[in-house]
């Protein structure tokens, strides 16, 4: 069995990560309507747009002309331990399935992501951890070519409805699973590409188990 499944407000409570990671900004004197003005970088080419905290306080720093030296010092050292921000049934869904092959597709900026991730240490719990600013179904798609076998049983566990769609139309005999948590970010609706709904992690993993 193979379960490709997403990170941010699936593994990781990013509406509270997010909170957090603004408070960090406000505290040194960046308001809220600035934080606001320079969140994506304009020369992204991108339909989904990835962020980078550390290029976020560079634009600030130039186009408002301040200091942002301390401000930086600061998110090195929030994102030393990033485990907090871990939902309660993360941890145990991927030791649920320590047997099979699991593996974490994230969406976004590779070193930013790259460090949420690896700082709450998921990674080991997994066998493969792939970050991706392109649509997931190209990662699966790499993945699965190299590893699957006849006849195997795949699920796509994921929050970003375009994301799930794309995925299900390139894979259709893939078993998708669209996570609503009460604490994510998005509020997509169902389409007819997701095969199941989940509210949490020990929802989605019954699912699976079922098959």
């Amino acid at each position: 069995m193979m379960i490709f499944v997403d990170f941010d407000d699936v593994l990781f409570n990013t509406k509270r990560f997010k909170e957090d990671l603004q408070n960090l900004f406000f505290q040194h004197g960046i308001s809220r309507d600035v934080f606001d003005r320079y969140y994506h970088n304009p020369a992204q080419n991108k339909i989904l747009k990835t962020y980078d905290p550390w290029n976020h306080l560079d634009m600030i720093g130039k186009g408002e002309e301040m200091r942002v030296e301390g401000a930086k010092k600061d998110l090195e050292e929030f994102m030393v331990d990033t485990n907090p921000y871990l939902f309660d049934d993360s941890v145990d869904f991927l030791k649920a399935f320590k047997n099979d092959f699991v593996c974490i597709v994230s969406y976004g900026e590779s070193h930013f992501q790259d460090m949420k991730i690896g700082e709450c240490r998921v990674g080991k719990y997994c066998e493969q951890v792939q970050i991706t600013d392109e649509l997931k179904s190209k990662a699966i798609g790499k993945i699965i070519g190299d590893r699957m076998r006849k006849d195997e049983k795949i699920f796509f566990i994921e929050d970003r409805m375009e994301q799930i769609e794309d995925v299900k139309k390139r894979f259709p005999h893939m078993k998708t699973i669209f996570m609503r948590r009460h604490d994510g970010r998005y509020h997509d609706e169902p389409t007819e590409f997701c095969d199941f709904e989940a509210a949490s992690l020990r929802e989605a993993e019954k699912i699976i188990k079922s098959f």
